[in-house]
């Protein structure tokens, strides 16, 4: 959309062409009153001027929130970067405990005798 061809009162298509956005979009938001339109019969109106101020103001507004989470991050650098950074796996489950009979029967020197023995010869 040109310069010359804005006009001091557009459409619901007119206002999403310079939104950059869907004709949807434009209604949607301006149903739920995120854009300064009046619904005349089935469709919309916008005057300009109040369009545009109302996205510069938006667009003021969305900077300064840009500039605070920035100066946040940056009074907040001194976090170590491992807290920044996800993890790349989960850590694995906690092992159960075992009771304490059991533990002491699988000793390096007990670990023949510890449980029964699957071998066992079997004699005709």
């Amino acid at each position: 959309m040109d310069a010359q061809a804005i006009r001091p009162i557009m459409n619901a298509q007119q206002c999403a062409e310079l939104l950059q956005c869907s004709e949807d979009t434009v209604e949607e938001m301006s149903r739920l009153g995120e854009l300064p339109g009046v619904k005349y019969g089935r469709g919309w109106i916008y005057v300009t001027a109040d369009l545009l101020a109302y996205l510069a103001e938006k667009g003021r507004r969305e900077a300064e929130e840009r500039r605070l989470v920035k100066q946040d991050a940056t009074k907040g650098a001194k976090a170590p970067l491992s807290s920044l950074v996800k993890p790349r796996r989960k850590t694995p489950p906690a092992l159960p405990v075992l009771p304490t009979a059991v533990v002491q029967g699988l000793r390096p020197g007990n670990w023949h005798s510890a449980g029964p023995s699957t071998s066992q010869a079997s004699s005709p």
